[in-house]
């Protein structure tokens, strides 16, 4: 099992993270919603539970990293645009 440096993992770029998530959304939206979701949540898990990490722990990391002092992440914000242009 690979090894997670949780330190590493808190201290994330949004910007790095930003662009992997845009990574996976490109290869999701040949698919429709409802396999989207799930895929997307299928690798989330699959992911965590190889690293060794509870998926809770890497999602809570994730909303802190998305949400920034003022709101959403500039970052983020453009994954949601993306969303909103080019998943169905």
């Amino acid at each position: 099992m690979p090894r997670l440096n949780r330190d590493v993992l808190n201290m994330a770029g949004p910007r790095e993270v930003a662009m992997a998530s845009l990574t996976v959304l490109d290869r999701l939206q040949d698919f429709r919603p409802e396999i989207q979701i799930m895929g997307a949540a299928a690798v989330f898990l699959e992911l965590a539970a190889h690293l060794g990490i509870p998926a809770q722990e890497a999602f809570a990391a994730t909303k802190n990293l998305i949400n920034g002092d003022d709101g959403k992440r500039a970052e983020f914000r453009g994954i949601t645009a993306y969303l909103k242009g080019e998943i169905a």
